[in-house]
């Protein structure tokens, strides 16, 4: 595999990624940017495919794939899943998971649904 070759994968995940949180996250793109720390129009060349995200944005992206990826695994549709993530959750000290997504802090919303995942808060 050449570099080119690697370099196209990583856009198209990029955009991909960034689809998936305007889909499944309910995120504007500004909010995209924001949760990323770049600006919109770079959110906007990422999904042109016309940018490498930096190794930092790629790890926040990767994020981004692994909560859309729990919603859907602990949550049985998109209606049950926004609900969650604009709801006070205990786990999260009554904070909404969306408010913390836009600001980019993913950790802690993904370790909540890692726990609904594993079954320990059932």
């Amino acid at each position: 595999m050449t570099t080119a070759d690697i370099s196209i994968l990583e856009k198209q995940s990029a955009a991909n990624a960034i689809q998936r949180a305007n889909e499944i996250l309910g995120l504007n793109f500004t909010e995209v940017a924001e949760a990323l720390g770049v600006h919109r129009q770079t959110v906007f060349r990422y999904r042109k495919l016309e940018s490498v995200p930096s190794a930092e944005v790629q790890e926040q992206l990767a994020k981004i794939r692994e909560l859309s990826y729990l919603l859907s695994e602990v949550f049985v549709n998109t209606e049950v899943q926004l609900e969650w993530l604009y709801s006070p959750v205990p786990l999260l000290r009554d904070r909404r998971p969306i408010d913390l997504i836009r600001k980019g802090e993913f950790d802690e919303v993904m370790s909540v649904l890692a726990g609904h995942y594993s079954g320990a808060f059932v």
